[in-house]
């Protein structure tokens, strides 16, 4: 018997997507069979990471240690027990319930990436080596939350959103061409070109919704030079003058927005109705993130932004509409 059989069935990998995301699990429980796994297993991976990178009540050099391992590990045919000890020991300093079961549960996920065929196995481990390495970059960049730092330039922060959420509409749109040919109605290089902005989108809004709470750690993702050249003195946190940061916060929003529009021709562009829903519903849900960023009022201090779960479940709604009349986009 195949030790990775129940693995590879999907309950553990279901169990853990909806233990640990929300919107992401309502996506990726409709993609087509073909790339369900693949993309689940690969999901829940970096996710762990993420979950490591942000255990802030671990000393920082810890983090950037177990980061390594993980990396380590995912090119071991027999990752050691020690990683996986020291993987659930960290869980203890992880705040979210889902994000400490998947830190406790990772050697199922192991199994599940190494029982992966081939080709997809090492398109999950390529996009995984450039999550861990720009969430080390980060780690390094801003090492405590004593003194604020920002990113130096536009150079920085387009590196950053690449590394951790670029590359994955480049992997997301290799996957599907491994496994479904005939996914997408347009050459597959354009795809990679759209799919690459769309994550890459996805990410700053983050960054943008994440601003205040970022700060409050010491971290600034935008860039120092924009913020001087909007008169902007002092990376202090409450500011004696708001103008400077929602000057520089709208150019990004913008920005934003051109690339959430490459997601939407991303979506247009694809042939079967569940990975249209799958790749749609993200995409909803941060133009209606950047709708709420863009209504704050400058003269008040920016403040995060979250879409609330009926909303979420309204877009669900909106996403299978426009998944079934892609001319609509």
């Amino acid at each position: 018997m195949n030790p990775n059989a129940a693995v590879q069935s999907g309950p553990v990998t279901r169990d853990l997507l909806a233990a640990v995301s929300r919107s992401f699990y309502l996506s990726l429980r409709v993609l087509p069979a073909p790339v369900r796994n693949p993309l689940s297993v690969t999901y829940l991976l970096a996710r762990a990471t993420d979950s490591i990178a942000d255990s802030a009540a671990q000393p920082n050099l810890d983090r950037l240690h177990l980061l390594t391992q993980f990396k380590d590990a995912l090119a071991s045919p027999n990752p050691p027990d020690s990683f996986f000890d020291a993987a659930a020991a960290c869980a203890h300093a992880v705040s979210h319930p889902g994000e400490r079961i998947l830190l406790q549960r990772l050697p199922d996920c192991f199994k599940a990436c190494a029982a992966l065929p081939a080709d997809q196995h090492a398109l999950a481990l390529s996009v995984l080596s450039h999550i861990i390495h720009g969430q080390s970059l980060d780690l390094s960049r801003f090492p405590d939350a004593t003194t604020t730092r920002a990113l130096p330039d536009a150079a920085a922060l387009e590196e950053y959103t690449w590394l951790v959420a670029g590359c994955v509409g480049e992997f997301w749109t290799a996957t599907c061409s491994v496994a479904i040919p005939t996914f997408a109605s347009l050459p597959l290089t354009d795809m990679i070109t759209l799919g690459t902005r769309y994550g890459k989108g996805l990410q700053l809004v983050n960054i943008l919704r994440d601003l205040p709470g970022d700060l409050a750690q010491g971290r600034c993702y935008l860039p120092a030079d924009q913020l001087a050249a909007a008169g902007l003195s002092s990376l202090a946190w409450p500011a004696p003058d708001w103008q400077p940061w929602h000057a520089v916060r709208r150019s990004w929003l913008v920005t934003a927005r051109t690339w959430l529009d490459s997601g939407r021709d991303y979506v247009r562009h694809l042939n079967s109705v569940r990975l249209r829903f799958a790749a749609l519903l993200p995409l909803l849900i941060g133009s209606e993130t950047l709708d709420l960023l863009d209504a704050q009022s400058d003269p008040a201090p920016p403040a995060a932004a979250k879409v609330s779960r009926t909303r979420v479940k309204a877009l669900m709604r909106r996403a299978l509409w426009l998944s079934l009349r892609p001319s609509r986009l």
